[in-house]
Order: C-alpha cells, then structure tokens, then sequence
C-alpha cells in the first residue's frame, strides 16, 4: 500500500498499527512544538508522548521533528504530514458530533475570540441564548483582544469565529455585521458642556481632543472624519478605559469615544451625542474563515450568531442612558 503526502509516495504495510492516539499527539506536538506543554495538554507524560512520536516515525519510515534548542520543530515531511493529520483529525470530530447531536447531545468547544466592548453586554446574553438552546455540552471559550491581533488569530485557527473591527477586508474571510457602537463626546461633569445633550464637530476647535491610536480600525475612522472638518487629536489611547480615565483627571479636556460598557465605570463622566455622526458608526462584525473545517458546535455557534436579535439594552445609546 502506497500514501501520497504532497507529491511524494511512501510505501506502508496494511498491518502497520497507526492508532488515533498517536495522530493526536503528534498533532498537539506540531502545534505547540515543545514535548513537556504538549504532554501536560495531553494529560501523558512526557516519555509517553515521546514513545508515540518514535513510534509513529518508525511506522512512516521518515523523521517528522528535528530538535531545535529545547523545541521540536517539524521536518518538510512533518509540515505537509501535519495538515493531512489534523484535516482528518477534525473530520473525524465532526463525525463525532454528528452522532451527538442526532442523538441530542451536540457537545464540543468553541474558541471566540472578542474584543472588550462587547464582553459585558453583547456576548452574555448571546452565550446563554445559544446554552439554552443547544445545551450546556458545548463549551464556549472567550479570549479578549484588540481588533487586528484577533483577526490574526483567527487566520491561524488560534480562534473558530471572533467579535471585532473588520479593518483591512480579507478575502478568506466572511464578515457578518452584527452590532455598531455609537460615537460619543466624553467630558467631565465639571466641564461646562457636561450641562448638554450633544455638541457640532465644529464645537470641538479649541479643545484638547482625546481619542484612539491611529492604525487600529477605531482610531483610522475618527481620523477620517476629524479630517473632513480639518480638525486634529491626540491618537494617545488604546481603549474606553484609558479615554475615561484621561477625562476624569483633565476636566477641560474632550475624548471621543465609542459608547461602550467600559465607559459606564465612571461615574463622573457625561456622553455627548455628535451630531453630524449617525449611531451606527463603529460596526462590529462576526468574523470567520470563509472555507475552513470547523466543527459541528463552531457551525451552530456562528448560524446562531447570524440568525440572533440582541435585547435593546445590550447596545449602549445616548438614547438609553
């Protein structure tokens, strides 16, 4: 019997006793690439997994790593090797959950990753909407992270969907506009335009103006719409926290910011709506691989992100204040 792997062929006997166990370990070990964090996330112990691993290249007849200091790095066969291995791998999960959820026990784990202004409000609410729904079997697993770091992330299978920014669109990727957060002016309640409701873009000439560093999807559309009234800011944070923590030590100064549950934290702050700015400007969007092996419960978490009406109060306005 003969296996192609990339253009090459390597002859194997039928009786060779390849087991699952050791596809699964020398999948961990090719992700992380170091046998004691590869051992410890396989509940084995170290010789254990480096017996699996001899053994398996003893059964192919090639080296799949070479040591590199104290890490393993794959070979040119181990590399190809590994994406046949894990594409199968998640196959035969999908198989599995299949047969669970036929049977009405869908289970699994889905990685989300998010950023922080919808961790508070949004994704509650949804998690336990999709609990309720399809049970508590499935896991859902949520990392916090700024816009492009989690794209980037999720490009390299770190996450199966996240909540962010879309930035610079990438074609291998679907994006699902699923929320906007509102463009609000923050000032302190000892400024005297804390007495208002909203305040002009043209208003804000003469201040000092806080708001998000340039090269994130926030900061490049303030910028832009400074610019379409030739008016500058400080590009000096990276979130609603720091932006509020600013005004709330420099009372005269103006930040401007997405209306977020971080900002809620301060109680001596006041939102202004900008009124040439609709409530819709920040857009937030599910984002996730547009072809990809994803399984069965990272399926149903996305459909169900898709189809899912969030409550009112989950998307802060000036309108609900």
């Amino acid at each position: 019997m003969e296996i192609l792997v990339g253009n090459k062929l390597f002859a194997r006997e039928r009786s060779l006793p390849m087991n699952l166990s050791q596809l699964y370990y020398f999948s961990k070990l090719s992700e992380l690439e170091h046998f004691s964090k590869a051992a410890k996330e396989l509940y084995i112990t170290q010789p254990s997994l480096s017996h699996a691993i001899k053994s398996l290249e003893t059964e192919l007849g090639v080296q799949l790593f070479e040591r590199e200091g104290r890490r393993m790095r794959l070979t040119p066969f181990g590399k190809e090797f590994a994406i046949y291995v894990k594409r199968g791998l998640r196959e035969i999960d999908k198989g599995v959950e299949l047969a669970q959820e036929f049977n009405g026990k869908l289970g699994g784990t889905v990685n989300v990753g998010a950023v922080l202004t919808v961790q508070g409000d949004y994704l509650p609410p949804l998690f336990h909407d999709f609990s309720e729904n399809y049970g508590q079997e499935v896991k859902l697993n949520m990392f916090q992270g700024f816009s492009i770091p989690l794209v980037e992330g999720l490009e390299n299978d770190k996450y199966d969907v996240v909540f962010a920014a879309a930035g610079e669109r990438k074609p291998n990727l679907c994006y699902e506009h699923v929320l906007s957060h509102e463009l609000v002016a923050v000032v302190n309640k000892n400024n005297p335009l804390a007495q208002r409701d909203s305040i002009g873009i043209p208003e804000l000439s003469g201040y000092n103006v806080h708001t998000y560093r340039l090269g994130t999807p926030i900061g490049e559309e303030v910028n832009d719409l400074l610019a379409e009234y030739n008016l500058s800011a400080k590009h000096d944070c990276e979130d609603e926290v720091s932006l509020g923590g600013i005004i709330s030590v420099m009372p005269n100064d103006i930040a401007l910011a997405t209306l977020t549950i971080s900002l809620k934290a301060f109680d001596h702050l006041r939102f202004l709506r900008i009124e040439e700015v609709p409530q819709d400007f920040h857009p937030i969007y599910l984002i996730y691989k547009r072809d990809a092996y994803r399984s069965c419960a990272a399926e149903r978490f996305i459909q169900f992100s898709q189809d899912w009406v969030a409550p009112k109060d989950a998307i802060p306005s000036t309108e609900n204040l």
